[in-house]
């Protein structure tokens, strides 16, 4: 099993005593390639800090991430841009998709600003297209499509790079029930053909396509709980509701 990312006592600090805030508070957890990650935690446990600097949008106060061998930490900001576009792919809850631009030049976005030949992008938007069932929309503009619809789009604009990680943030958030299960699925299918995934979300439903759950409470790591091989969606989902009625009953 190859370790792909390594999480090594993590902190996030904002402020100065007395007035000190604990983002996160010494997190360490490792993901192995091909794993389907999701991470659970209240609002201002640390979930998103933790996305954030994962995604080198944000510098930890001390502690590393080690991706593909490489420590983010030690990238000069001339670096980071680089290395974001190579190694990770982004799903939002918002999608961040440029209304300007149809969705065919959405997705080669990211492609285009790496100078990647137009021949390779043709090659990876038609191994993509039926797979992620875009191939009718790919003409259209960001604003003549469905919320469901759109995320489809982020999703392949995501994973056209052939990320060594793809984190999503929320990316059922804007979405309804249906629109959800279908963007979830289209996750299990991507994560099945050997894409690592790490998503952060408040819903049970969603976390239950996860094949592992990490839960964040006050910037650390407070449980995990593995889904089982031949496991039922619905069981792990309600293994996943009991935990965090555990963790929410340590509030009171």
């Amino acid at each position: 099993m190859q370790i792909i990312l390594k999480v090594e006592s993590l902190k996030k600090y904002y402020g100065k005593e007395p007035n000190l805030t604990k983002a996160l508070d010494g997190i360490s957890f490792q993901v192995i390639k091909g794993e389907f990650l999701g991470i659970m935690g209240s609002s201002g446990s640390g979930k998103t800090t933790l996305l954030n600097i994962i995604a080198t949008l944000d510098r930890a106060t001390s502690g590393s991430v080690i991706l593909n061998g490489q420590d983010t930490s030690l990238l000069k900001d001339s670096e980071i841009s680089d290395f974001r576009r190579r190694e990770l792919g982004f799903v939002f809850q918002d999608f961040n998709l440029l209304d300007q631009f149809n969705n065919r030049d959405n997705i080669f976005l990211p492609l285009v600003l790496s100078n990647e030949k137009e021949a390779v992008m043709k090659d990876r938007l038609s191994k993509l297209k039926s797979a992620l069932g875009i191939g009718e929309l790919l003409e259209k503009y960001p604003y003549e499509i469905s919320g469901g619809q759109k995320q489809r789009i982020a999703v392949a604009r995501g994973v056209i790079t052939n990320p060594a990680l793809l984190l999503a943030d929320e990316p059922t958030g804007a979405l309804d029930s249906q629109s959800s299960e279908s963007l979830l699925k289209m996750f299990c299918k991507i994560n099945e053909a050997g894409q690592t995934i790490i998503m952060v979300t408040h819903s049970l439903r969603a976390s239950s396509y996860a094949k592992r759950v990490l839960f964040i409470k006050d910037g650390i790591v407070y449980h995990e709980i593995y889904r089982g091989e031949n496991e039922r969606q619905e069981a792990f989902m309600e293994r996943i509701n009991q935990a965090q009625f555990m963790l929410n009953r340590g509030d009171n």
